[in-house]
């Protein structure tokens, strides 16, 4: 039997993404081959731009750039507070590949559909809308319509989304920036009273599936010293991720 592809699943964290970028440096520094990616909201973005060959410290630079910024215009009274500028440039630089299902890679891009209230996982499609789509926090920015669907962050529902890859095809590692303290488990006598609507429930059962069906799990408390919605501190996420991103491979060679 041929040995498994290796995927990456990146989730959700807006700034903490930088961790990600750490990580990805450190297996580009190894050549580490990454065969597939998935990912929600940050972590579309992030996986479907290193998926088309723009490197972590390419997008590290893209992210803390004066141009992002720049991108986002507040949507006086309209749905969302922020709106991202669709035709800006800065787009065509971090995501080059135009379409999914041309990127070189197999990318999952997860977002979340109001209109049949419905999770997908995209390997198709505009990569541009998908990514916005998978980014967009209600209610800081504005759903994105596509094809009669009303996008939002896929990361609501799903902010690890490893199931898109057949265990039997890959070998994955999930990349988690909300670490948790001790071993995530559902309690029997003491369900935890915030998780009670259908939103909070298939969040809590998506990351119990990713945690319990991953090969490799990499995260740290550290990240909860990091902001979600500040620039400022990107490169130091990013050198954490590096760190933490060496740790694990070493303990697992």
């Amino acid at each position: 039997m041929s040995e498994k592809k290796f995927a990456i699943v990146l989730g959700g964290g807006a700034a903490r993404g930088a961790f990600h970028l750490g990580a990805l440096h450190f297996m580009e520094e190894h050549n580490i081959q990454i065969d597939a990616y998935s990912g929600s909201s940050i972590g579309a973005i992030i996986a479907a731009s290193h998926a088309s060959g723009v490197k972590a410290k390419e997008q590290l630079r893209l992210f803390s750039s004066k141009k992002l910024k720049s991108a986002l215009k507040f949507n006086y009274f309209k749905n969302g507070l922020i709106r991202i500028q669709r035709d800006h440039e800065i787009l065509n630089e971090i995501l080059p590949i135009h379409r999914l299902e041309d990127i070189p890679k197999k990318v999952y891009i997860t977002a979340y559909d109001l209109k049949k209230k419905k999770l997908h996982y995209f390997d198709k499609g505009d990569t541009h809308i998908l990514c916005m789509a998978s980014s967009a926090l209600i209610p800081l920015f504005k759903p994105i319509s596509y094809k009669n669907m009303y996008l939002i962050d896929g990361g609501l529902f799903d902010s690890v989304p490893i199931k898109p890859f057949d265990k039997k095809i890959y070998k994955t590692l999930a990349i988690d920036l909300f670490p948790k303290s001790g071993n995530l488990e559902k309690k029997k006598k003491n369900p935890i009273k915030v998780l009670k609507k259908k939103l909070f429930t298939q969040l809590y059962e998506n990351h119990i599936f990713t945690i319990e069906n991953t090969n490799q799990y990499l995260s740290t408390l550290e990240l909860r010293d990091y902001s979600m919605f500040s620039f400022k501190e990107l490169d130091e996420c990013f050198k954490l991720g590096y760190k933490e991103a060496k740790k694990h491979f070493l303990s697992s060679t």
